[in-house]
């Protein structure tokens, strides 16, 4: 087999050498894909060849076979899959587990292939990869490999398995003595079966746990260490569950005096941390701008300024009757209705706008927060998930903004230890010496000396100018 390979990096060497010489035009653009396309159908050859030795070593390798209880029952039956090599062709041997009493390849196993598979798992993750920021489409033609559907990167989505995050604990414990928290929804448009009317949404969850914010600028401040979380089925107690579970692993719990909560008031938010003492809810400032023009469109300016007076002396019986009163003066029903809305939002979240208003605390930036990491990708376009495909992808999406890689580890992978000594066996049997470099000789008289000298003198020839 050693010499077959040889060969073939042989042709290949020939066939890249011809392309230079023979190319009309030395553009980068042209022919480096005429060599990266020889280069991976070479490899994809190597490849081939060496599965077959394997195959064929194991099948001779009776005496070994027989103490597994393996019977050979049929020979060189192919098999196809996509690498990121390009499309892959091998043939092996089917046997029969008489151990387990089931029909085994172990040459589909001792290689990381998985029964049915069609794309193996590192061109699986590069779909994944690409389509946490863009369409299936273009992701498909961003990895760049043939025969790969938009259906194969929904499947690649769907088929991955990022349960658990390892990055979420560190080695070394932070001492820090407050922690920001950012926690906001994303509302999604869903997909409707049988073409029914009307929009469906899911509500998508993220918090954002951060140390801070530090200045970048003069006017701009971003967030440090920032590190997002979502659930992939939506729910909120499992969510506050992961944030726990991150907070306990990353800080000394015990030294930090202040949690602060910047948020918009949803329910789901004011249960979070429920445990922890130090907890102070901020209201988002965006959310508090946004309901107090509301009044100020529906009155006046001036009316404005007496909430956000007596909000800075927390004065909240007063502010009841007084924005009681706003709204019981305004005539037109509707923007009645508006007006009583914005005020009930500020009583009933006055704790957390108090505390926005009095406490020394960073601006917030949920709403930023949100739009990074969700919606750039699941509802600022046009566009209807599932649900299964939504919250896988919101993991994934999450567990790269987090800084992490996406690669193969993302799938469940079946062990090749149990055919591992075969492979050790063949290996042993392997002399790769033929590509062993010999020692060249560089003195004016030596023949390598004078062929590289000949060889710059006529280079011109050489490269067919």
């Amino acid at each position: 087999m050693e010499t077959i390979i040889q060969q073939i990096c042989i042709n290949m060497v020939e066939k890249v050498l011809k392309t230079l010489k023979e190319s009309k035009n030395l553009s980068l653009d042209i022919i480096t894909p005429e060599i990266r396309e020889e280069s991976n159908n070479t490899c994809l050859s190597i490849v081939e060849e060496y599965i077959k030795y394997v195959n064929l070593e194991m099948r001779n390798q009776k005496e070994d076979r027989k103490s597994k209880g393996l019977v050979l029952k049929e020979k060189d039956v192919d098999r196809k899959v996509i690498t990121c090599l390009g499309e892959l062709e091998y043939s092996r041997d089917i046997y029969f587990n008489k151990v387990e009493n089931v029909y085994v390849k172990p040459i589909d196993s001792i290689f990381g292939i998985e029964p049915y598979e069609r794309i193996c798992k590192n061109v699986k993750a590069d779909l994944v990869d690409k389509a946490i920021d863009n369409s299936y489409e273009k992701s498909k033609n961003l990895v760049g490999v043939p025969n790969i559907s938009r259906q194969s990167v929904r499947n690649a989505i769907l088929k991955s398995n990022l349960d658990t995050d390892k990055s979420m604990v560190v080695a070394e414990k932070k001492l820090l003595k407050e922690l920001h928290i950012y926690a906001d929804e994303d509302h999604v448009h869903l997909q409707k079966p049988n073409k029914i009317k009307g929009r469906a949404c899911q509500i998508v969850p993220l918090v954002t746990i951060t140390e801070g914010t530090e200045n970048v600028s003069k006017s701009r401040r971003r967030t440090i260490n920032p590190y997002h979380i979502v659930d992939s089925s939506f729910d909120t107690s499992s969510l506050w569950k992961k944030v726990d579970e991150y907070i306990v692993g990353n800080y000394e719990v015990d030294e930090i005096k202040k949690i602060y909560i910047h948020a918009d008031g949803g329910r789901w938010i004011k249960k979070g941390l429920e445990d922890y003492a130090c907890k102070v809810v901020a209201t988002d400032g965006f959310h508090i701008k946004k309901y107090l023009k509301i009044i100020k469109n529906a009155k006046s300016p001036s009316c404005v300024k007496k909430i956000e007076k007596l909000i800075e002396s927390n004065c909240k019986d007063e502010a009841i009757m007084y924005m009681s009163e706003l709204c019981s003066d305004i005539e037109d029903e509707r923007v009645q209705n508006r007006c009583c809305n914005a005020c009930n939002y500020i009583i009933n979240n006055w704790e957390g706008i108090v505390n926005r208003y009095t406490l020394d605390i960073p601006g917030s930036c949920t709403e930023g927060q949100v739009s990074h990491v969700l919606s750039e990708r699941f509802s600022r376009n046009p566009m209807g998930w599932s649900k299964e495909i939504l919250g896988k992808l919101s993991v994934l999406r999450v567990h790269k903004k987090n800084g992490n890689k996406i690669d193969s580890s993302i799938y469940s992978s079946t062990g090749n230890e149990q055919y591992r000594d075969c492979v050790n066996k063949t290996n042993e049997k392997l002399n790769w010496s033929i590509f062993d470099k010999e020692k060249f000789i560089f003195d004016d008289s030596s023949a390598t000396r004078i062929l590289i000298k000949g060889i710059g003198c006529n280079r011109s020839n050489i490269l067919g100018s």
